[in-house]
């Protein structure tokens, strides 16, 4: 179990992070993403509906794939 200064040190070095642009080389073909939204001291993150024939109707994070000269 965590000690609140453990979680105050935690939550300040994600929220020094989430103020830092990253400029991270993709040499892959998809991308996965997964959003979380703080919401009165609860965390809760973004998930999509599939509608394509594969796992249809099945939540997932969000995901895809990155054509020839797209960027992330």
């Amino acid at each position: 179990m965590m000690s609140s200064l453990q979680k105050r040190d935690i939550v300040e070095i994600l929220t020094r992070l989430s103020k830092v642009n990253f400029d991270i080389p993709l040499r892959c073909k998809g991308i996965a993403v997964v959003l979380l939204k703080k919401f009165d001291d609860v965390y809760k993150v973004l998930l999509l509906k599939r509608a394509t024939p594969v796992l249809r109707v099945v939540w997932c994070y969000i995901g895809g794939s990155i054509e020839e000269g797209e960027t992330a």
